[in-house]
């Protein structure tokens, strides 16, 4: 995978966020975000974040918790402590052993990638 980028925005430890988050750049969630996430740099959703939506981004890493589907035109990355339960779209995809996933998966080249999907708020 390509290497780290700058972090644009953050949702912190202990901080809780509810609606929906767009960004020109990368977001890091280690608190929790109820609601989709559509950024055009990397997201990443670390230690206990936590995320009950749907996520749309470069490149996706989660160590943390996320419930709902993830479209990665750069690739996914689940590390061993993240759990991912909804559906997957992604160019490249590496599960680390321990890591805990349930949903489908659709892994497509570069040039055959769809462009990000439009999101539906929810109440949540």
């Amino acid at each position: 995978m390509k290497k780290l980028e700058a972090i644009n925005s953050i949702i912190g430890d202990e901080t809780s966020f509810r609606g929906e988050i767009s960004s020109p750049g990368s977001l890091h969630v280690s608190g929790e975000v109820r609601g989709n996430i559509k950024v055009k740099g990397d997201v990443f959703v670390f230690g206990k974040g936590r995320v009950i939506g749907d996520i749309s981004g470069a490149r996706v890493v989660v160590s943390g918790l996320v419930e709902g589907n993830i479209f990665a035109s750069a690739g996914l990355e689940i590390l061993k402590s993240g759990k991912i339960n909804g559906e997957i779209t992604c160019d490249k995809l590496v599960i680390e052993e321990g890591s805990v996933y349930q949903g489908r998966v659709n892994v497509r080249s570069g040039a055959e990638a769809a462009p990000a999907p439009e999101f539906e708020i929810k109440d949540v």
